[in-house]
């Protein structure tokens, strides 16, 4: 199993691809294995608070239009 560092790793380089879904994803994934970890629960909700801006910005982009 790769180090939890390694994975964090690989969680942020998603993030900072632009790919909070996936990055999401992967937190849940390892948060099944290594539960009630802070930093992964605090690193989940910042995720998660950054994808819900995303989708709303998204929404608007294509109601209203792009800038």
């Amino acid at each position: 199993m790769a180090k939890l560092s390694e994975l964090l790793e690989k969680i942020d380089n998603e993030v900072k691809s632009g790919n909070r879904k996936k990055a999401l994803l992967m937190l849940d994934k390892l948060l099944e294995k290594v539960p009630d970890n802070k930093s992964l629960l605090a690193r989940k909700a910042k995720y998660g608070k950054e994808y819900e801006y995303e989708k709303r910005i998204t929404a608007l982009q294509e109601k209203y239009g792009s800038a």
